[in-house]
């Protein structure tokens, strides 16, 4: 079973002696001579030793993909593992390092949980939103303070075939079915306590409904179902589960989870993976998957994208669609047909919003602004179809809002709105029509009009 404990063991896992040079060689001797501020990396840590950039706290003058920082950190020689007792640990670390005058200093964070109680992150902007006159919504804000949220700092919310909204944070899960709120913990189920607080559950890291009205969770780098009676965890001891990151449910209701290992499918009884193996998959870092109506998968890894149809795997890197130059991270079909992809890339201007029409015509949404996404990545996407609107959490920036037919931007951040955090992971839409959205400083929702 693969848990990540929050810079655990004893010792705890140490970095090899390159790590910092890799940072500063990825930043540049030309950037290193302007940088000011500081930036905090939380770093995972495998039994292994081997590391993953899990997320990037960046307040310095500079954005966070022109310094290099995933790349750098995650192409560092194997750390040495946390140890408990003889057994290694999977651990998370955070690193900060301070710049000024072409100088650096580097600390590692320790941490208290002793009265730990709460965690939130709001941060500024790494871009300008709207102008408060221009935005359409407004927004409530439900909060450790002002509602039954167990936690603040939230990652997945979604929508049940009943109308419930389902929220997942890093010390809980919350049903909210009318205004009755329902808490689901490793107190009263079988869902894992974190190995440094037992009084303290897993983090969520992604959720998703099936078309049995099964709730499916990431909770550390575990799977969990929830039936509406029973909780059933997979792990690495009775399924292919291992680091396992986002969760996808195909049209014919079975469940696709991407981790760095491949896309482990499940069928309701069997499990089967698609890796670099036996699908030619160009990596085993798989980004994003999806199946569409005809039943095509789509996969995208961190070394190129490929479809997978009727067992036939094709490389899709025609040099005229922008698949052949970032990576697919989210898919959706909308009622039409049309395919709607957020792509991935730190370099080049191919980061952004596609869509593909059923006769294979590529639309780039924001083509007048290439680089909108190279360095604030999309974190995720929801298409609204009934009103013709495309939102998206943008990584370090907000939560946007898309006038299709109008082609109308509105940019909700910190500084403009009353949207808590610039870390914004998962959205959904309730019966009602409002929309929802996970935030590292609560869960927020659309104002009804």
């Amino acid at each position: 079973m693969s848990e990540f404990c929050l810079d655990c063991g004893n010792p705890q896992a140490q970095p090899p002696k390159t790590v910092f040079q890799n940072i500063l060689r990825g930043i540049g001797e030309k950037n290193l001579t302007t940088l000011k501020g500081t930036i905090e990396m939380q770093i995972l840590v495998d039994q292994e030793g081997k590391p993953c950039l899990l997320s990037v706290d960046n307040k310095t003058n500079l954005g966070s993909a022109e310094l290099g920082i995933k790349q750098s950190v995650n192409a560092t020689e194997n750390w040495t593992p946390a140890i408990d007792g003889t057994k290694k640990q999977s651990s998370s670390v955070s690193l900060i390092m301070e710049f000024e005058g072409g100088k650096f200093r580097a600390k590692r964070r320790t941490f208290n949980f002793t009265n730990q109680s709460n965690m939130k992150a709001a941060g500024t902007p790494d871009r300008k939103g709207s102008e408060r006159g221009e935005l359409s919504e407004s927004w409530k804000v439900f909060t450790q303070s002002n509602s039954e949220l167990p936690w603040d700092m939230s990652r997945a919310v979604a929508t049940d075939l009943k109308g419930d909204v389902w929220i997942g944070t890093d010390n809980g899960i919350v049903k909210i079915s009318g205004s009755k709120w329902q808490h689901f913990n490793s107190g009263n189920t079988i869902i894992s306590a974190t190995q440094y607080n037992k009084g303290q559950t897993e983090s969520v890291r992604d959720m998703a409904v099936d078309q049995k009205d099964n709730k499916w969770f990431v909770i550390g780098y575990d799977v969990y179902r929830y039936d509406n009676r029973t909780w059933t965890r997979f792990d690495s001891l009775n399924s292919p589960i291992n680091w396992a990151r986002n969760i996808v449910v195909d049209p014919k209701g079975n469940m696709l989870f991407t981790s760095w290992e491949g896309v482990a499918r499940f069928d309701g009884s069997k499990w089967s993976v698609m890796n670099r193996k036996n699908s030619n998959l160009p990596s085993d870092r798989v980004l994003g998957v999806f199946v569409d109506s005809k039943d095509r998968t789509w996969i995208g890894t961190f070394e190129g994208n490929v479809v997978v149809e009727k067992g036939k795997t094709t490389a899709l890197n025609d040099k005229s669609s922008p698949l052949s130059k970032a990576y697919i991270s989210k898919m959706w079909e909308d009622k039409k047909g049309n395919l709607w992809f957020s792509l991935y890339n730190e370099k080049g201007t191919a980061a952004g919003m596609y869509m593909l029409s059923p006769e294979g015509k590529w639309e780039r949404l924001w083509k007048d602004n290439p680089t909108m996404f190279a360095g604030n990545s999309i974190n995720d996407f929801f298409l609204d179809e009934e009103k013709n609107t495309l939102w998206l959490s943008q990584n370090n920036v907000g939560i946007i809002r898309y006038d299709i037919a109008g082609k109308k931007t509105e940019t909700y951040t910190t500084e403009n709105s009353n949207v808590p955090s610039v870390n914004i992971e998962r959205i959904t839409k309730d019966k009602d029509g409002a929309i929802w959205a996970a935030t590292f400083a609560g869960i927020i929702k659309t104002a009804l009009k």
